[in-house]
């Protein structure tokens, strides 16, 4: 039985296996497509297909090559049939999933509409021949144009779909489908275009495609099957490709991992919801989570990836939904922001770090001088002003600013904000002190090898306040706590909520407040209401 070999210079498991020999003159050439782990592999068919699995792990290497085997058994089986006539319904069934995959995949975050009308023109452009279709005389000309044009711009999405079916049509099914993809194209980019536009109204153009059925007979392979890494490895892929927090992949995957480990197998199909209240019941009753911990990130992390393998028609269904935690009220024993007096304790070792002869580095020392002083005047989270930048702080209309920035990390809602300085901030000398810093990070070294480097200062500087500084309150998170005290703070300072939720990054309480730029003469005045932290005569 084929199974994966070991390179043995590299030490990357490879996928080889010889082509049938009664299909070796019509295959030898060809260009197929392989699932390979999250990842789709364009392969040229040979005497035999060779392609890297792309890991080092055995057990990987095996799975993976159980499910390339079973797409090289699928193109198989469409060569032997060879070349099938499409009905009409066929075509457009497959050119529904085309559409689907644009319209469903990218209707979180469409990106402009100025986009899908270039995407539109585009496809005209290709539709109407390109510049022989349109300039050449007369119709043989035109018709070449048109062809060419058709297949350059929708020939490889096409291929990309027959392969993964192992369908090989004629001449006159590809043409057909060719103007149905451009057709689902148009319909697809007028969808994300209206989403852009926050038009999520019901989409009309789903019903109109037919459900596809494969006329290409999909072998019996009990051992080729999806298995829940693939879902999170997909569900990864997506989380890359559309900006989302780093930090939920590296809080998510030993969770993933936990719950595999649990079932005794990965295999995604096989789970059932029962399984997960199994799972749910173990955890919480042998105290290892609490319940608030179970549906916040137990739960949505399964969740989460079982939508991805759904939505990819990776699996039939979500075993999660309908899986929920045991309600549990939380018990506050004490405020979850500073007191007065902790906040000063920490300022004033903030303060003293400067001069702290123990040896640190730069961006160590930098950061235990400024960071608790810019989140207590400003109510920002510890992890965005830890990943500020040089040119995030700058100088309009005579007020000194920061601006939090998803292009510096990463910002929670995605969206930029600006926060002008408290004048305590400035008379301390912090703008003063960032004329010698070149451009780049401030807190943390900019040659740093970690995927967030400022998620570690951020860290590090929790466990100096836990272990230096003394306060030592585990009711309370020594970096978040100061979100609470800045809220406390301007509540008694008598700054209205959509100010104090426009300088934390908090969600607007109501529609009306989203409108309104951020202007940092506005903002300014609501910051410098805030009373200054005195921590000894001089300051």
């Amino acid at each position: 039985m084929p199974r994966p070999t070991k390179h043995n210079t590299t030490g990357v498991y490879y996928l080889r296996v010889r082509v049938p020999s009664y299909l070796r003159d019509k295959a030898k050439g060809r260009s197929i497509v392989l699932d390979i782990g999250p990842k789709k592999a364009k392969v040229t068919i040979g005497d035999a297909v060779k392609v890297s699995l792309q890991t080092k792990d055995l057990a990987e290497a095996k799975e993976r090559f159980r499910i390339a085997e079973t797409n090289l058994a699928m193109i198989w089986e469409g060569l032997s049939n060879g070349p099938q006539k499409l009905t009409n319904k066929q075509v457009f069934a497959l050119a529904g999933r085309f559409y689907r995959v644009f319209a469903e995949t990218l209707e979180d975050n469409p990106g402009s509409t100025a986009m899908w009308q270039r995407v539109k023109e585009a496809n005209d452009f290709a539709a109407k021949g390109g510049p022989l279709g349109m300039l050449g005389i007369g119709n043989e000309a035109k018709a070449k144009g048109i062809a060419r044009e058709m297949e350059d711009r929708f020939g490889p999405f096409l291929d990309v779909f027959l392969n993964e079916e192992g369908l090989e049509v004629d001449t006159d099914s590809r043409r057909r489908l060719l103007k149905a993809f451009r057709d689902a194209g148009d319909r697809a980019a007028d969808k994300l275009e209206r989403n852009a536009e926050g038009d999520y109204a019901v989409d009309t153009n789903d019903a109109r495609y037919p459900a596809w059925k494969s006329p290409v007979t999909r072998p019996e392979n009990a051992s080729a099957y999806v298995s829940i890494g693939q879902l999170f490895k997909c569900w990864q892929k997506q989380q890359e490709t559309l900006g989302g927090a780093k930090s939920s992949v590296r809080r998510w995957r030993p969770v993933v991992d936990q719950f595999i480990g649990f079932l005794g197998h990965d295999h995604a199909e096989k789970v059932t919801r029962a399984d997960i209240v199994r799972w749910r019941q173990e955890l919480i009753e042998s105290g290892k989570i609490s319940p608030n911990t179970f549906k916040k990130t137990n739960r949505a992390a399964l969740n989460a990836i079982y939508a991805v393998g759904v939505d990819q028609l990776l699996v039939a269904s979500n075993p999660v939904i309908g899986v929920k935690a045991p309600s549990q009220k939380r018990v506050l024993t004490r405020p979850q922001g500073f007191t007065k007096e902790e906040a000063i304790t920490i300022l004033k070792a903030a303060t003293e770090a400067e001069a702290d002869p123990l040896h640190m580095a730069d961006h160590t020392r930098f950061a235990r001088r400024w960071l608790p002083w810019l989140c207590a005047y400003s109510g920002a989270r510890m992890g965005e002003v830890a990943q500020l930048r040089r040119q995030d702080v700058y100088v309009k209309d005579g007020i000194d600013c920061i601006r939090i920035t998803p292009e510096a990390g990463t910002v929670k809602d995605k969206e930029v904000r600006v926060i002008p300085l408290h004048p305590h901030l400035v008379e301390q000398g912090f703008v003063e002190a960032l004329r010698s810093k070149p451009e780049g990070p401030l807190f943390y070294p900019r040659n740093s090898k970690d995927e967030e480097p400022w998620g570690v200062t951020r860290d590090n500087l929790a466990k100096w306040i836990r272990k230096s500084v003394g306060v030592t309150d585990t009711r309370i998170k020594p970096n978040h706590a100061w979100r609470h005290r800045f809220k406390t703070v301007a509540d008694a300072a008598e700054i209205e909520v959509k100010y104090q939720n426009r300088i934390t990054g908090h969600t607007a309480a109501n529609i009306g407040d989203f409108y309104g730029d951020n202007e940092e003469k506005t903002l300014f005045r609501e910051v410098a209401k805030i009373p200054r932290y005195v921590i000894d005569e001089n300051t």
